[in-house]
């Protein structure tokens, strides 16, 4: 484990009583559509019920509860990845067999079960933590993995460029800003003031510095 994720992991276990007071999570899993891939499921369905409390854990915030039931399906689809609905994750089975390695793709999602944000807040922030949980955490993805777009606002696209900002702000410019982040969201209380407010500096700012020091690594 890298120095980095250490540090990130003793910010974000803190306390370990969340873990440990969480109830166990019951994964209901449905293969009949794809019988072929039932193995697939089930290690999926295992992975998903190791994780939750460690996600219910990094994601806390006063007042919270996570749902105790979940339903994996997977899904008979040419096309399509992974998509979920409230409690409900759906993995379509073309992703599955194109990429029978990747069981993060249930780590993104069950994020997505355990933030419940309510619909009106950006999504560049909702698959941005999903993301970063998913390849930061779970993954254990070094910053130089995440890609930097060009541009003054990259951060909006989401997903893994958002995650590595947010990796780059929890390691070196505000431990435990994306605990912050996910209750203002869950609060709907998200602004984007709360960047300089839990940094000293607004995020075009923050993006500025984070872009051009990837930049500056890459051509050393």
């Amino acid at each position: 484990m890298s120095a980095t994720l250490q540090k990130i992991l003793l910010v974000c276990l803190f306390p370990l009583s969340v873990a440990l007071s969480q109830e166990p999570v019951t994964v209901h899993l449905d293969t009949t559509e794809v019988p072929e891939y039932a193995e697939w499921g089930r290690t999926a369905q295992r992975l998903m019920q190791d994780w939750y409390p460690r996600i219910t854990n990094l994601l806390s915030s006063p007042s919270a509860t996570s749902p105790s039931e979940i339903s994996l399906k997977l899904k008979q689809s040419e096309k399509g990845i992974a998509a979920t609905s409230g409690t409900k994750i759906v993995v379509f089975s073309s992703w599955i067999e194109k990429h029978p390695e990747d069981f993060g793709v249930v780590i993104h999602e069950l994020t997505h079960v355990i933030q419940q944000y309510p619909s009106k807040n950006p999504g560049w922030v909702t698959e941005g933590i999903a993301d970063y949980i998913r390849w930061a955490i779970y993954e254990g993805k070094p910053l130089r993995f995440f890609p930097v777009p060009k541009g003054d606002d990259g951060y909006k696209k989401g997903y893994q460029v958002a995650a590595g900002f947010f990796l780059w702000l929890e390691t070196y410019e505000a431990p435990g800003i994306v605990r912050r982040l996910n209750t203002a969201m869950r609060n709907s209380e998200f602004e984007i003031s709360l960047f300089k407010k839990l940094t000293g500096d607004d995020i075009d700012t923050l993006w500025k510095r984070y872009a051009t020091e990837r930049h500056q690594t890459k051509q050393d």
